[in-house]
Protein backbone atom coordinates (compact mmCIF):
# COMPACT_ATOMS: atom_id res chain seq x y z
CA UNK A 1 0.00 0.00 0.00
CA UNK A 2 1.26 3.66 -0.78
CA UNK A 3 1.92 5.70 2.73
CA UNK A 4 -0.89 8.49 0.51
CA UNK A 5 -3.59 5.77 0.30
CA UNK A 6 -2.02 4.67 4.02
CA UNK A 7 -2.87 8.22 5.64
CA UNK A 8 -5.73 8.85 3.39
CA UNK A 9 -7.04 5.79 5.34
CA UNK A 10 -5.68 6.91 8.66
CA UNK A 11 -7.50 9.99 7.70
CA UNK A 12 -10.53 8.68 7.74
CA UNK A 13 -10.98 7.05 11.06
CA UNK A 14 -9.74 9.91 12.80
CA UNK A 15 -12.51 11.81 11.26
CA UNK A 16 -14.96 9.39 12.25
CA UNK A 17 -13.31 8.23 16.00
CA UNK A 18 -14.29 9.83 19.40
CA UNK A 19 -11.32 11.05 19.44
CA UNK A 20 -10.22 11.93 23.21
CA UNK A 21 -12.79 9.08 24.45
CA UNK A 22 -12.66 7.34 27.82
CA UNK A 23 -14.81 4.71 29.15
CA UNK A 24 -18.70 5.08 29.77
CA UNK A 25 -20.04 4.53 33.09
CA UNK A 26 -23.71 5.57 34.48
CA UNK A 27 -24.18 8.36 37.36
CA UNK A 28 -20.30 9.91 36.68
CA UNK A 29 -19.09 13.03 35.20
CA UNK A 30 -18.39 12.20 31.55
CA UNK A 31 -16.50 15.40 30.64
CA UNK A 32 -12.84 14.86 31.12
CA UNK A 33 -10.93 18.04 33.69
CA UNK A 34 -14.61 19.62 33.61
CA UNK A 35 -13.18 21.25 37.21
CA UNK A 36 -10.64 23.32 35.16
CA UNK A 37 -7.81 21.52 37.98
CA UNK A 38 -5.89 20.10 35.14
CA UNK A 39 -5.46 22.23 32.96
CA UNK A 40 -6.65 22.05 29.40
CA UNK A 41 -4.88 18.78 28.42
CA UNK A 42 -7.84 16.58 27.95
CA UNK A 43 -9.24 19.27 25.85
CA UNK A 44 -8.64 19.41 21.73
CA UNK A 45 -7.97 22.35 19.71
CA UNK A 46 -9.62 23.58 16.90
CA UNK A 47 -8.31 25.09 13.80
CA UNK A 48 -7.25 28.23 13.45
CA UNK A 49 -8.94 28.74 17.14
CA UNK A 50 -7.29 30.09 19.89
CA UNK A 51 -7.95 27.30 23.50
CA UNK A 52 -9.07 28.83 25.90
CA UNK A 53 -7.00 28.79 29.38
CA UNK A 54 -7.61 28.26 33.16
CA UNK A 55 -6.47 30.79 35.97
CA UNK A 56 -6.45 30.94 39.53
CA UNK A 57 -9.54 31.91 41.30
CA UNK A 58 -9.67 35.87 42.51
CA UNK A 59 -11.63 38.25 44.34
CA UNK A 60 -14.57 39.38 43.36
CA UNK A 61 -15.39 36.23 41.61
CA UNK A 62 -18.30 34.20 43.43
CA UNK A 63 -20.37 31.24 42.06
CA UNK A 64 -24.08 31.49 42.69
CA UNK A 65 -25.55 29.58 44.28
CA UNK A 66 -21.98 29.23 46.39
CA UNK A 67 -20.64 25.25 45.62
CA UNK A 68 -17.92 23.50 45.86
CA UNK A 69 -14.65 24.28 43.87
CA UNK A 70 -11.07 24.06 43.06
CA UNK A 71 -8.55 26.42 42.88
CA UNK A 72 -8.95 27.19 39.14
CA UNK A 73 -11.58 27.73 36.33
CA UNK A 74 -11.81 27.77 32.58
CA UNK A 75 -11.50 32.02 30.92
CA UNK A 76 -11.14 32.44 27.42
CA UNK A 77 -7.75 33.35 25.83
CA UNK A 78 -6.56 37.00 26.30
CA UNK A 79 -5.05 37.30 23.23
CA UNK A 80 -8.56 36.68 20.72
CA UNK A 81 -11.63 37.80 20.47
CA UNK A 82 -12.71 33.99 20.26
CA UNK A 83 -11.78 30.60 22.05
CA UNK A 84 -12.50 27.08 22.34
CA UNK A 85 -12.04 23.54 22.71
CA UNK A 86 -13.40 20.07 22.62
CA UNK A 87 -13.54 16.38 23.94
CA UNK A 88 -15.60 13.46 23.16
CA UNK A 89 -16.78 10.18 24.48
CA UNK A 90 -17.96 7.36 22.88
CA UNK A 91 -21.19 5.56 24.00
CA UNK A 92 -21.59 2.75 21.64
CA UNK A 93 -20.80 0.45 24.73
CA UNK A 94 -24.53 1.64 26.23
CA UNK A 95 -25.95 1.09 22.47
CA UNK A 96 -28.45 -1.38 23.48
CA UNK A 97 -30.05 1.35 26.24
CA UNK A 98 -29.81 4.14 23.99
CA UNK A 99 -31.84 2.55 21.72
CA UNK A 100 -34.07 1.21 23.67
CA UNK A 101 -35.31 5.10 24.15
CA UNK A 102 -35.38 6.59 27.82
CA UNK A 103 -32.04 7.04 28.42
CA UNK A 104 -31.66 10.39 29.92
CA UNK A 105 -28.61 12.78 30.85
CA UNK A 106 -28.05 15.47 33.03
CA UNK A 107 -25.95 18.48 32.18
CA UNK A 108 -24.67 20.85 34.47
CA UNK A 109 -21.95 23.92 34.74
CA UNK A 110 -20.98 27.15 36.17
CA UNK A 111 -20.77 29.89 33.49
CA UNK A 112 -20.04 33.64 34.12
CA UNK A 113 -18.05 36.35 33.53
CA UNK A 114 -16.68 39.64 34.50
CA UNK A 115 -18.78 42.66 35.55
CA UNK A 116 -20.29 44.41 33.04
CA UNK A 117 -18.10 43.17 30.09
CA UNK A 118 -20.18 41.33 27.32
CA UNK A 119 -17.94 38.25 27.34
CA UNK A 120 -19.88 35.18 27.18
CA UNK A 121 -19.42 31.15 27.39
CA UNK A 122 -21.39 28.51 26.08
CA UNK A 123 -21.04 24.89 26.21
CA UNK A 124 -22.30 23.17 23.82
CA UNK A 125 -23.17 19.72 23.29
CA UNK A 126 -23.30 17.12 19.85
CA UNK A 127 -25.06 13.73 20.04
CA UNK A 128 -23.54 11.89 17.15
CA UNK A 129 -24.31 8.81 15.42
CA UNK A 130 -21.96 5.94 13.80
CA UNK A 131 -20.45 7.83 11.40
CA UNK A 132 -20.42 11.17 13.51
CA UNK A 133 -22.95 13.31 12.00
CA UNK A 134 -25.19 15.16 14.47
CA UNK A 135 -28.47 13.64 15.61
CA UNK A 136 -29.38 16.57 18.02
CA UNK A 137 -27.75 19.12 20.59
CA UNK A 138 -28.15 20.53 23.97
CA UNK A 139 -26.14 23.60 25.05
CA UNK A 140 -25.96 25.67 28.07
CA UNK A 141 -25.41 29.36 28.24
CA UNK A 142 -24.47 31.97 27.35
CA UNK A 143 -24.61 34.11 30.25
CA UNK A 144 -24.86 37.24 28.88
CA UNK A 145 -23.83 40.73 31.11
CA UNK A 146 -28.00 41.01 31.78
CA UNK A 147 -28.21 37.31 33.12
CA UNK A 148 -25.45 38.32 35.36
CA UNK A 149 -26.91 41.69 36.00
CA UNK A 150 -23.47 42.86 35.95
CA UNK A 151 -21.92 41.13 38.63
CA UNK A 152 -18.21 38.90 38.28
CA UNK A 153 -20.51 36.04 39.18
CA UNK A 154 -20.38 31.77 37.60
CA UNK A 155 -24.26 31.24 38.07
CA UNK A 156 -25.45 27.64 37.70
CA UNK A 157 -26.98 26.39 34.55
CA UNK A 158 -28.74 22.91 34.24
CA UNK A 159 -30.40 21.08 31.85
CA UNK A 160 -31.58 17.39 31.71
CA UNK A 161 -32.94 15.08 28.79
CA UNK A 162 -32.87 11.88 27.12
CA UNK A 163 -30.20 10.55 24.73
CA UNK A 164 -31.52 10.31 20.44
CA UNK A 165 -31.55 6.70 19.48
CA UNK A 166 -28.70 5.58 17.24
CA UNK A 167 -26.27 7.74 19.45
CA UNK A 168 -22.69 6.32 19.52
CA UNK A 169 -20.82 9.39 20.27
CA UNK A 170 -21.26 12.46 22.25
CA UNK A 171 -18.82 15.88 21.64
CA UNK A 172 -18.62 18.49 24.15
CA UNK A 173 -17.60 21.84 22.70
CA UNK A 174 -16.63 24.61 25.27
CA UNK A 175 -16.08 28.30 23.58
CA UNK A 176 -16.00 31.84 24.94
CA UNK A 177 -16.52 34.78 22.73
CA UNK A 178 -16.13 38.44 23.08
CA UNK A 179 -17.03 41.88 21.26
CA UNK A 180 -13.97 43.68 22.26
CA UNK A 181 -11.40 41.28 21.23
CA UNK A 182 -10.27 40.03 24.78
CA UNK A 183 -12.04 36.75 25.40
CA UNK A 184 -10.64 36.24 29.14
CA UNK A 185 -13.67 38.21 31.16
CA UNK A 186 -15.77 34.91 29.90
CA UNK A 187 -15.67 32.16 32.89
CA UNK A 188 -16.71 28.34 33.05
CA UNK A 189 -16.34 25.70 35.76
CA UNK A 190 -17.59 22.65 37.42
CA UNK A 191 -18.46 21.15 33.67
CA UNK A 192 -20.50 17.87 34.35
CA UNK A 193 -22.51 15.81 32.00
CA UNK A 194 -23.81 12.30 33.33
CA UNK A 195 -26.05 9.09 31.80
CA UNK A 196 -28.68 8.28 34.35
CA UNK A 197 -28.81 4.68 35.46
CA UNK A 198 -32.03 3.31 33.61
CA UNK A 199 -34.42 2.28 36.04
CA UNK A 200 -35.26 -1.47 36.37
CA UNK A 201 -39.03 -2.15 36.91
CA UNK A 202 -39.67 -3.74 40.22
CA UNK A 203 -41.68 -6.99 40.62
CA UNK A 204 -44.78 -5.39 41.51
CA UNK A 205 -44.33 -3.55 37.61
CA UNK A 206 -43.41 -6.71 36.31
CA UNK A 207 -46.73 -8.14 37.56
CA UNK A 208 -48.93 -4.97 36.27
CA UNK A 209 -47.65 -5.45 32.85
CA UNK A 210 -48.44 -9.05 32.97
CA UNK A 211 -51.72 -8.45 34.33
CA UNK A 212 -52.48 -6.19 31.46
CA UNK A 213 -51.06 -8.41 29.04
CA UNK A 214 -53.30 -10.92 29.75
CA UNK A 215 -56.36 -8.83 29.82
CA UNK A 216 -55.80 -7.68 26.17
CA UNK A 217 -55.24 -11.41 25.74
CA UNK A 218 -58.66 -12.16 26.84
CA UNK A 219 -60.20 -9.43 25.09
CA UNK A 220 -58.57 -10.01 21.82
CA UNK A 221 -60.07 -14.19 22.49
CA UNK A 222 -63.62 -12.84 22.83
CA UNK A 223 -63.53 -10.60 19.73
CA UNK A 224 -62.18 -13.69 17.98
CA UNK A 225 -65.23 -15.95 18.54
Amino acid sequence: MKLSTLLASLTLLTAFAPLGAHATSYDSNLIVSGDAESGTTAWNAIADTAMFQTVAYADPLFLYPDTAHGARHFAGSSGSAFSAGWQQVDVSDKAADIDGGGLAFKLDAYLGGVGDQEDNTLLYVSFLDAKGNEINHTELGPNYVDLRDYYTVLAAFHTSGYVPEQTRAIRFDLSMDAPDGNASGAYADNLSFSLTTPAVPEPQSYALMLAGLLAVAAVARRRAR
